[in-house]
C-alpha cells in the first residue's frame, strides 16, 4: 500500500503492517518502525495524554481502536528487536501488566535450534515431542500440491485469509472409517488416510501418548501465513469451545513450507506448560521451528501458538502447516459452508466433491506412505514464558486478566 505525506494516519497504519508482511530487509522493518511512529504521533489523542475515544472524529484522528492496534504491534517491533525495555511505555499506557517473555517473542533462531535457552528440567515431563524426517518426499510434494500456494482450492473454496482471519474451519474423519481397510489403495481415504495411519502407528508417539489409542476421530485444519504473522496463545477445544472446553488427546503439526534453501518461514510453535485449569501463568514452555518433513506432537490440553516470525525471510515465502487433533469423542457438525468439524468430503457414488478432497483422497500405491529416516530432536525448552514489564519473571500467583497479559499478536 503507497502512502504519501497527506495520508491519514489509518491509512499509514495499514501500510505498515503491508509492508511488514512483505519485509525482504531489515531497512524495511526500520520504513516499519517509522510508520509506525508517524501514525502514533499524530493528532490521535486529546490533551491528557489519553488514548483516543472509541469512534474516530475524522479520518485525520484514530479510533481507540486503531490506535491500540497500532501501538502494539510497534511494542512487537520493539520487543522482537531486543528492545523490550523501550516497549514498556506503550504498555504501560495500554493497561498491560506482563507480557510473553523476550526469550518467547524474540526467539533463538533455528540455528540454535539443538540448544536448550535454559538448564532443563528433565525431573517432569515434556508435553511435546519432534520427530524430523517425519514425512517422505513423496508425501510433501502431494501436501504441497494442496496447501502451498493461495490459490490452491483448499485455500479458495474457504475463502481463507489471515489479516483479518477468516472463520474458523475443520473437517473430521471417524478413524473407524479408515481402519476398515488395511490397504491405503483401497481406502476412500487413500493418500490422507494413510497419512494418519502413520501418525497413530509411529512407535515414539505411541510411547509417549498412551491414550492415542483410544483415538476415535481426527480432526484435519491447515494455516497458511506470512512470515511476520502469528497465532495467539490457545487451547485447541471442540467446536472453538463453545458450550465448555474439551481438548483433544494430542494435536500435531506437520510443516509443509519449503525450506529446501535453508530458509525458514515463520516463527516458532510454542507449547507451555498452562492447562485450562491452571491457577497461574506458564512458568515453562517448548520451541519448535518450521522445518521441512517436521512433525510435532503435543497433549491437547496445554496451551500453544505460534509466534510471529521476527526479522525478514525470503521473498513470497509462507509458513504453510497441516494439523491432526486426535480426540477420544467428537460431534461431528454438517452444515453449509465451511465451520468447525464438518464431516471430510468424500467420493460416494456420483457426488462430486471439493478439488482440494480429490487430491488428499486419491489413492495411492500401497507401500507409498513411507517410513524414513526419523530422528527425535529435543525442542528449545524456555524457563521463562511471562515477565513483567520491567522484563523480571512474572512470579505473581494470581491469574491476571487476560487484557492484562500482552502476546503482541
Amino acid at each position: 500500500m503507497q502512502h504519501n505525506g497527506d495520508s491519514s494516519p489509518l491509512d499509514v497504519i495499514r501500510a505498515a503492517r503491508s509492508l511488514w508482511l512483505a519485509a525482504e530487509t531489515n531497512a524495511e522493518l526500520d520504513q516499519v518502525e517509522s510508520l509506525y511512529r508517524k501514525a502514533l504521533t499524530s493528532k490521535t489523542h486529546d490533551d491528557s495524554g489519553q488514548p483516543p475515544n472509541k469512534k474516530r472524529k475524522s479520518q485525520n484522528i484514530l479510533s481507540q481502536d486503531e490506535y491500540r492496534q497500532a501501538s502494539e504491534q510497534l511494542a512487537l517491533l520493539l520487543c522482537q528487536s531486543g528492545r523490550c525495555k523501550k516497549a514498556k511505555k506503550p504498555l504501560t499506557v495500554l493497561g498491560f501488566t506482563c507480557r510473553l517473555a523476550g526469550k518467547v517473542l524474540d526467539y533463538p533462531t533455528v540455528n540454535n535450534e539443538c540448544q536448550t535457552v535454559t538448564k532443563r528440567d528433565d525431573s517432569k515431563p515434556i508435553p511435546c515431542q519432534i520427530i524430523d524426517g517425519f514425512s517422505s518426499k513423496m508425501e510433501l510434494d502431494r501436501l504441497r500440491l494442496v496447501f502451498s500456494s493461495l490459490t490452491a482450492s483448499y485455500w479458495t473454496t474457504h475463502n481463507y485469509r489471515v489479516e483479518p482471519p477468516s472463520p474458523y474451519f475443520s473437517y473430521v474423519i471417524p478413524l473407524g472409517e479408515i481402519r476398515a481397510h488395511t490397504q491405503p489403495d483401497k481406502s476412500k481415504y487413500g493418500f490422507i488416510g494413510g497419512l494418519i495411519e502413520k501418525i497413530l502407528g509411529c512407535p515414539v508417539l505411541i510411547a509417549k501418548f498412551p491414550a492415542l489409542s483410544e483415538a476415535k476421530y481426527v480432526e484435519m485444519r491447515a494455516h497458511n501465513r506470512p512470515h511476520a504473522s502469528g497465532h495467539q496463545l490457545h487451547f485447541d477445544s471442540d467446536d472453538e469451545g463453545r458450550g465448555g472446553v474439551r481438548n483433544p488427546i494430542i494435536s500435531t503439526i506437520l510443516y509443509v513450507s519449503a525450506d529446501d534453501h535453508g530458509d525458514c518461514t515463520g516463527g516458532p510453535s510454542l507449547v507451555t506448560n498452562q492447562k485450562v485449569d491452571s491457577e497461574r501463568l506458564a512458568s515453562r514452555g517448548w520451541l519448535s521451528h518450521p522445518k521441512s518433513k517436521r512433525l510435532v506432537a503435543f497433549d491437547g490440553r496445554y496451551l500453544h501458538g505460534v509466534i510471529p516470525g521476527k526479522g525478514v525471510c525470503t521473498k513470497d515465502s509462507r509458513r504453510v502447516t497441516l494439523m491432526f487433533a486426535f480426540w477420544k469423542d467428537l460431534r461431528v457438525r454438517r452444515g453449509i459452508g465451511p465451520g468447525s468439524a464438518r464431516p471430510f468430503p468424500v467420493k460416494k457414488g456420483s457426488n462430486k466433491i471439493p478439488e482440494w478432497a480429490k487430491m488428499l483422497t486419491d489413492p495411492v500405491e500401497a507401500g507409498a506412505i513411507q517410513n524414513p529416516c526419523q530422528t527425535c530432536t529435543p525442542p528449545i525448552e524456555l524457563d521463562v514464558i511471562y515477565e513483567t514489564l520491567d522484563g523480571k519473571p512474572w512470579k505473581k500467583t494470581e491469574m491476571p486478566s487476560y487484557d492484562e497479559v500482552f502476546q503482541g499478536f
